[in-house]
């Protein structure tokens, strides 16, 4: 177990919540930090990383702008900038464990269920983002011997979201706003919607494990976007409405297959989907 955590990108909507779960264990001294206190795009930034690197330090590289920043060629270039800025600091200085957290964005939806062993094939500048973060963390640890484990993680609801991705993030957002919801088409589209705090806490898990390799984080379970705002519907007090709009492309589905993590973090246990839908229902304000 590492006696600190340096984690990188702990204002955002995952990183916050890693590091609310790694608080829970007394005995790890816990470093954040935000865009505001390190610009990882600039390469100089990465110098304050010197003085906390170390065999007993884990260093969890969470920072990246979301596809609501855009995706083009300047988001494209900052989250390059950022996984290569840090791959530097680790090859001048290793640390004990890294771990990436990265996207299920650089998955195409050609192939189902999804394995840690899936082709790649990212589609847009934010899945390619990722998984070139990846391999330009794997390219600094490689040679070091830095154990590095890395999280593809998949469409992530709850409290704390800034970005209102479709789903149960925007349908919250959206009825809590004038009881409506947008969804597209009939919404037969099945994903694996995963509740933050699960996030966190599997995260968590495998860090304090010094896990390695690739883990698709992700619940097993597959719900089309009709199914979860059925269940939205009938946890809220009053009437939605639905309001179909045209589909920007084909129907295509996301299921996974969870056997790597269930074998990693065994037991653990997810939060069942209504208590996350309505936790996520209070927090934008629609209970």
């Amino acid at each position: 177990m590492s006696a600190r955590v340096v984690i990188l990108g702990a204002s955002g909507f995952i990183g916050r919540a890693i590091m609310r779960a790694l608080s829970t264990d007394g005995s790890l001294e816990i470093i954040s930090h935000s865009s505001r206190t390190l610009d990882l795009t600039r390469p100089e930034s990465v110098d304050a990383l010197d003085a906390v690197a170390g065999p007993d330090t884990s260093l969890v590289f969470a920072s990246a702008l979301t596809p609501d920043r855009g995706q083009n060629l300047d988001t494209l270039g900052a989250n390059l900038a950022m996984a290569t800025n840090v791959a530097r600091a680790l090859e001048r200085r290793p640390f004990g464990h890294v771990a990436y957290v990265g996207s299920d964005a650089v998955y195409g939806f050609d192939v189902n269920p999804v394995t840690e062993t899936t082709p790649v094939a990212p589609s847009g500048a934010y899945g390619f983002a990722k998984y070139a973060g990846e391999k330009i963390v794997e390219i600094a640890t490689g040679p070091k011997d830095i154990p590095l484990l890395i999280l593809r993680v998949a469409g992530v609801y709850g409290p704390g979201d800034p970005h209102g991705s479709y789903g149960p993030n925007s349908f919250a957002r959206s009825i809590a706003k004038d009881r409506t919801l947008r969804m597209f088409g009939d919404g037969e589209e099945e994903r694996d919607h995963i509740f933050v705090d699960d996030v966190a806490g599997l995260a968590g898990a495998l860090i304090l494990a010094r896990a390695t390799g690739v883990f698709n984080v992700a619940t097993g379970e597959a719900r089309s976007f009709a199914t979860v705002a059925r269940a939205m519907r009938d946890l809220v007090p009053y009437d939605v409405t639905v309001n179909s709009v045209p589909r920007k492309g084909a129907i295509t589905h996301r299921r996974y297959d969870t056997g790597r993590l269930q074998q990693a973090v065994p037991g653990f246990r997810f939060t069942p989907f209504n208590d996350g839908l309505r936790a996520t229902l209070q927090a934008f304000g629609a209970l």
